[in-house]
């Protein structure tokens, strides 16, 4: 991996941002005892334990991922940097909205079923989870206000912490640049998008939802055009990854089989290992 100064690089996964897929791709690269998974329903895999963890363990690590906000670096003796993907505001929030509406174990599920919560009302209900890719970046909670204050300090941890700022519906070309930045041989796989919304929105409902992100909506704007750069500097890298994912042969049923299952273990792995 091309990390040849030992930090450890930093997944910060913003809900419904195409995180899944490049989660699995990580774990290809990465012995799965050195991922730490920040997940917000285990007790003893959140940022609080990981900052209780010997110096030792915290070293050893090489990569910490998860919805997580800014600021975990800090507690990495290695230091760290970031990787994220952003995704267009008003697509991000009705996903997850139909998610939500799609998940009978979500813990808002039951509540937007027997409220019959619409689009519309689902805004004013998480009103303080607005600007949520904003508040992440800027390393602020999620429920709160979020002002020009908290924009500028994610634009500035944007410019200086965050080696690739990815566009999730530009998923391969971020990718790509991701792999090319850290030497990550990329296997097959298979996508898994987002969530996508089933039904019609009102325009005057999407201009609202914009509205409500307006940071988001800026700090999205400049992650586009941070990556049209970016991928401009490093266009030589970034054809070669393509190329070579490109000539690899998709595997047959068996092989697709195996690399399923070994998958599987490595991310059972990486998750026990988060909680040990």
């Amino acid at each position: 991996m091309d990390q040849t100064n030992g930090e450890a690089l930093i997944f910060l996964h913003i809900p419904k941002t195409a995180g899944t897929t490049l989660n699995r791709i990580i774990e290809w690269q990465y012995d799965p005892r050195t991922i730490y998974t920040v997940d917000p329903y285990q007790i003893r895999a959140t940022v609080q334990r990981l900052k209780t963890l010997s110096e030792k363990r915290r070293r050893s690590l090489r990569v910490v991922r998860g919805h997580l906000i800014y600021g975990v670096h800090e507690c990495l003796p290695q230091g760290g940097t970031y990787i994220t993907m952003l995704r267009d505001p008003v697509k991000r929030f009705l996903s997850s909205y139909f998610f939500i509406l799609r998940r009978p174990l979500h813990p808002l599920h039951w509540k937007l079923k027997a409220k019959g919560i619409g689009v519309e009302d689902f805004l004013q209900f998480t009103a303080q989870r607005q600007n949520l890719q904003t508040k992440m970046l800027a390393g602020v909670p999620y429920v709160g206000p979020c002002d020009e204050r908290v924009f500028e300090t994610a634009q500035q941890n944007m410019a200086t912490s965050f080696r690739v700022v990815g566009i999730s519906e530009r998923f391969e070309e971020s990718l790509f640049l991701i792999a090319s930045s850290f030497g990550w041989k990329i296997p097959h796989y298979e996508n898994r998008k987002v969530t996508k919304s089933r039904s019609a929105v009102d325009p005057a409902m999407i201009e609202m939802i914009r509205e409500h992100n307006r940071y988001d909506m800026a700090l999205y704007e400049l992650g586009k055009k941070r990556l049209d750069e970016d991928l401009q500097k490093n266009a030589e890298a970034v054809q070669q990854a393509m190329q070579k994912l490109a000539a690899t042969p998709k595997p047959g049923k068996l092989e697709n089989f195996l690399q399923t299952t070994v998958g599987t273990g490595r991310f059972l792995v990486s998750k026990v290992t988060s909680v040990l």
